[in-house]
């Protein structure tokens, strides 16, 4: 029975009614089957399969709203039969449920402890794989599942999972979107006006490009090179620069990528592809850690486009929020904002209110005025995030559990412990649907957890959910990887909490020694495992051990970032409680004083760190007996953290009584 409203749709085939993709999207879940591959493929070591057939069709599932709108868009426009929709729908999709559930089973009972019948896993991830293909090709979104077979296979073993797969796969996925290649179609339109004066040359260098393209597609870019090689070679087009170092991007060769794409703005073209170039330019750049170089070569693209398309084009919006990424690195908070609310209020107007690209723009708004300490505003414009993401998404997508879990982040800087963990469950809940109980990103959300409970003085609850971070890491990535070593480091600190000093230390070594040994000795990781340590040893008594700790955290930091970075700030401050602690007051204030000069400095005079570290400098000249000087530093800190948090806050109640403290001093 056709229900009210539906449209009919005359087909070859006969007629079409047209199909809601909300409502099959409700009908033909895959969540069932999602969580099961999820879950199995990060068992590795206790499989004696591979679980490649798993990561990967693991990976397809969380692509399942791309098939299914591929179903309904070639149906209602004629391109499906109502023979092959039927084949879909009521042949393939129970298929995939069966072997789904079949599936859980085995992950049950491999859970449980029992041996996996590595035959029978087999060939039940191979029936489920195939059904996912039969699906793909009839909704005609094959190249997905060709994708991630692709990067599947450029992965190292030891390197291969879920999550590094699915990463890859978006990135690609938003770089096609932000600046999509020239097809062929446009190729051979571009080369057309040269086939007069080059006519073998032309033709063998759009034979080349559309081999090179397909592979490019498929995201087979070593593949794919040699025939984008051979296209430059007959005819330098713009197209084929931007072509070639694309592939050098993805392959990852930097330096290769950028000599392709400076020789494509040298050849001279058109200001169009000029634009195009220069914002590949700075996009390699960017990989290659040169922020100066991508800003600069972004910063002329957005000028161009600006020129070609005026002040309010979509494009016009990417490049913004790009340079916006770019500012937000480089610590310049202030240009960061101005770029990002640039491109949102660009695509409000193009798009309307409710676009998923305007929650994205919007999110990342929230992030800056979270750096920034806005934390209202960072609240308002998250919160809008969540819900255009669950309009346009639903409740229950991986999306929307990023926005939530930032609202959990901004929530627990305000103070407001119980709303930030509300939020980062429903994140959690969303995550444990979609990837399974055992994934990586369930990790990244219980340690988060873990944080808030330690908040909140929930010292048990904090050990629990970190714990649980630390098991599901270890089963997925081995021992000695860096999301390990976060896991072990944060566990440290409940430790110290708790008062177990020595497990703490024992926890924080190990962090250490992983993060050195995947990242070399100054890094900021080592930088903030030494800077943990450092805290260890001062609560145990060694203050020389936790200055040298603390030093060495500081000096990695000045390196990498520069001698003005909040983070710097921070360790500059502890070094500065650690020889309050000695009775080095003089070394103290010189320390805290540089603290501030930071933090001032990046967030403004109004910023939380701001009233640490005034609050810190009147501490340590309140022990020099200078009460007025201190008393002026309390106050400082005082109105910031009460127009900050407001008064119930317990880091403005901590510094209220030490206003309280010094009047009763200077009255006696």
């Amino acid at each position: 029975m056709v229900a009210a409203g539906q449209k009919k749709i005359a087909c070859p085939d006969g007629e079409h009614i047209e199909i809601d993709i909300k409502q099959i999207s409700i009908q033909y879940d895959a969540s069932s089957f999602a969580g099961t591959l999820s879950s199995l493929s990060v068992l590795g070591a206790r499989l004696e399969v591979k679980p490649i057939k798993l990561q990967e069709a693991a990976i397809a599932t969380q692509q399942w709203d791309e098939f299914l709108k591929g179903l309904a868009a070639g149906y209602n426009s004629c391109a499906i039969t109502r023979q092959q929709y039927a084949d879909g729908v009521t042949r393939v999709y129970p298929r995939l449920k069966e072997d789904g559930a079949a599936l859980e089973e085995m992950r049950k009972a491999i859970d449980a402890g029992q041996k996996a019948d590595a035959k029978r896993l087999q060939q039940l991830s191979d029936s489920l794989y195939n059904n996912l293909r039969r699906f793909a090709q009839t909704s005609g979104k094959e190249i997905i599942l060709e994708r991630i077979e692709a990067i599947s296979e450029q992965e190292t073993d030891d390197r291969r999972d879920i999550q590094s797969i699915s990463a890859r796969l978006d990135a690609l996925e938003k770089a096609n979107k932000q600046a999509p290649l020239p097809t062929p179609t446009e190729v051979g339109e571009h080369i057309s006006e040269l086939r007069k004066s080059l006519p073998g040359k032309s033709d063998e260098a759009e034979t080349a490009y559309k081999k090179g393209y397909g592979l490019l597609n498929q995201y087979r870019f070593a593949e794919a090179i040699p025939y984008l090689q051979q296209a430059v070679a007959n005819v330098e087009l713009p197209d084929f620069y931007l072509a070639l170092g694309y592939a050098y991007e993805e392959l990852p060769n930097l330096s290769e990528a950028e000599r392709v794409l400076r020789e494509g703005l040298k050849a001279g073209s058109d200001e169009k592809h000029e634009a195009e170039l220069a914002n590949q330019l700075g996009r390699v750049l960017l990989d290659k850690g040169d922020l100066d170089g991508a800003l600069q070569y972004m910063q002329r693209a957005l000028k161009i486009d600006e020129k070609l398309y005026g002040p309010d084009h979509p494009t016009v919006a990417i490049r913004a929020n790009n340079i916006g990424q770019i500012l937000l690195d480089k610590g310049d908070l202030d240009g960061a904002l101005l770029y990002a609310q640039r491109a949102l209020k660009i695509d409000e107007k193009v798009y309307g209110p409710d676009y998923p690209q305007v929650a994205i723009y919007a999110n990342n708004i929230g992030l800056i005025l979270k750096d920034k300490g806005d934390l209202d505003g960072a609240l308002h414009y998250a919160q809008r995030a969540l819900k255009i993401g669950e309009t346009v998404y639903g409740p229950d997508y991986p999306q929307v559990a990023i926005y939530a879990n930032n609202i959990g982040a901004i929530l627990q800087t305000e103070g407001d412990l119980d709303g930030a963990l509300k939020y980062t469950q429903q994140a959690l809940k969303i995550d444990e649907k979609v990837y399974g109980p055992d994934h990586p990103t369930v990790a990244i959300r219980t340690n988060n957890i873990g944080t808030i409970l330690q908040e909140k003085g929930d010292l048990d609850g904090a050990l629990e959910y970190t714990q649980r971070a630390l098991k599901i890491d270890e089963k997925v990535y081995g021992p000695d990887h860096p999301d390990v070593a976060r896991d072990a480091n944060n566990i440290g600190q409940i430790l110290l909490d708790k008062g177990d000093l020595d497990g703490a230390l024992q926890y924080t070594q190990r962090a250490l020694k992983i993060d050195e040994k995947v990242y070399g000795p100054d890094h900021p990781n080592v930088a903030r495992d030494t800077n943990n340590i450092g805290m260890i040893l001062q609560a145990k008594g060694d203050l020389d051990g936790a200055l040298k700790y603390t030093q060495r955290a500081m000096t990695i930091d000045e390196k990498v970032y520069g001698a003005e970075h909040p983070i710097v700030a921070t360790f500059a401050s502890n070094i500065g409680r650690i020889l309050r602690a000695k009775g080095d007051l003089d070394g103290a204030l010189r320390y805290t004083q540089q603290a501030l000069k930071i933090d001032e400095k990046v967030y403004g005079p109004a910023h939380p760190n701001v009233a640490r570290d005034a609050n810190n400098i009147g501490m340590i000249l309140q022990a020099k007996g200078d009460l007025n000087a201190a008393l002026q530093y309390y106050q400082r800190a005082l109105r910031i953290l009460q127009n900050t948090y407001g008064p119930d806050n317990p880091s403005t109640k901590t510094v209220a009584a030490n206003v309280e403290e010094i009047k009763k001093a200077m009255h006696q």
